[in-house]
């Protein structure tokens, strides 16, 4: 009877192909707009995840901060809001193999190379060894510094290929670069650094601009030598790699409490340590865009119930055009429960009918919307099933009352009706 109830429901939407799709409608827009709007929140999702990724899923950003903003800090409690290298050479004895690396960095300033009329604009950053781990760069060519260069100081420096490319040429040869000796001008004053290698250029980076349109890219030298040159070992927010394995979230609450009991002299009443893991960005940012895209989804699932409600009129005009051949059916001798069953199946199928028109379009819109927004399309399938689902749902939900109202039909009544 199942078979044949959706035979005859079939035949019957053929017969009113227009007021069928008419009836459909709110339903394809409905199942369109949920999956579109949840394909575009995944892909937005797993693109900043990806992002946040790029910056090293392991790392936990270390700083100090004031425990109440609106407190003024004088020019000595200024000066306690920076690390000193024996707190970090004892953050890492006291963690131990917890601790994959610390980046620490030390910026110089921006100065310019000039070689033969060729001038290339420089940010020259002083980095320890565990910088590179922390910010995934990679190199193209060359060498990274040695134990030696981080533990004395000397004048060594890894260079962009931009850099490369602003000095030697579009078509470089790594000879060309690597090896060589180059005065920087930092702010008149002048210091030689040796290149060691050329590092892969990375998006995250970005290079600034400049009035004579010459782009700035970032020399790196040994933490020591920038050290050495401005005579200031202090840093402001040193980057801990956490071991593979190490919960980075429980990582970074050890390493906050730790701190600030072993500095609660130099913190006093009015600064704290902070300590913030990328893992836990990821969550958050995560869970924000879930729940918005989810709050957004339920507006879209609107549609979803004026199609329902649609569909419901539809049935029951539907009915009302077919009293005679319920009549002639129960006369016959077909149960209530057959004659309930007929008209559901006829809108369960007009509903999955329409939920399946809608789920293609809501996936062709989400894969064209996300590609226009720069993000990598993410089809849900989870809002497929759930949109799919919904929409039969919805078929058998509204269109119970219609159907129940033809089973309840008197048969005679039913068969005098003009």
């Amino acid at each position: 009877m199942l078979v044949e109830n959706c035979k005859l429901a079939i035949k019957s939407i053929k017969a009113n192909k227009k007021r069928a799709f008419l009836t459909m409608l709110g339903i394809i827009i409905g199942v369109a707009a949920v999956i579109a709007i949840m394909t575009v929140g995944n892909s937005m999702t797993k693109g900043v995840q990806k992002q946040l990724e790029s910056y090293g899923v392991q790392n936990i950003e270390v700083y100090i901060s004031t425990i109440d903003y609106s407190q003024e800090l004088s020019e000595e409690e200024q000066e306690n809001l920076k690390f000193k290298p024996e707190d970090i050479h004892s953050l890492s004895e006291h963690f131990g193999k917890k601790i994959a690396a610390i980046s620490m960095d030390s910026s110089l300033g921006n100065g310019t190379v000039l070689v033969n009329n060729k001038k290339a604009k420089v940010d020259v950053t002083g980095v320890s060894a565990g910088y590179f781990k922390a910010n995934n760069l990679k190199l193209k060519s060359g060498s990274y510094f040695n134990e030696y260069a981080y533990r004395q100081g000397t004048n060594v420096a890894l260079v962009s290929e931009k850099y490369a490319k602003q000095i030697a040429g579009e078509n470089y040869k790594n000879e060309d670069v690597i090896g060589k000796t180059y005065e920087v001008n930092l702010n008149d004053e002048y210091i030689n650094l040796t290149v060691v290698g050329i590092y892969e250029e990375q998006k995250s980076q970005g290079m600034g601009g400049s009035a004579a349109g010459v782009q700035t890219t970032t020399m790196y030298i040994p933490l020591f030598t920038a050290w050495n040159f401005n005579h200031n070992k202090d840093m402001y927010s040193p980057t801990v790699v956490a071991a593979e394995g190490v919960d980075t979230i429980a990582l970074s609450n050890d390493i906050k409490a730790y701190l600030n009991q072993k500095m609660a002299n130099q913190l006093g009443d009015k600064l704290q340590i902070d300590a913030y893991s990328n893992q836990s960005m990821i969550q958050e940012n995560n869970k924000m865009m879930n729940q918005l895209t989810m709050a957004i989804s339920l507006i879209a699932a609107i549609a979803l119930i004026v199609g329902g409600i649609g569909v419901m009129n539809i049935m029951t005009v539907s009915i009302t055009e077919r009293t005679r051949e319920i009549g002639t059916r129960k006369a016959l001798g077909a149960e209530d429960s057959m004659i309930m069953l007929q008209f559901i199946s006829e809108a369960v199928i007009l509903c999955l009918i329409g939920g399946l028109i809608g789920m293609v379009i809501g996936v062709v819109i989400g894969d064209v919307a996300s590609k226009l927004m720069g993000y990598a399309p993410t089809i849900s399938l989870a809002s497929i099933y759930i949109s799919v689902g919904f929409s039969t749902a919805i078929g058998m939900f509204f269109g119970y009352s219609p159907a129940k109202h033809a089973a309840k039909m008197n048969p005679i009544d039913a068969l005098r009706y003009e």
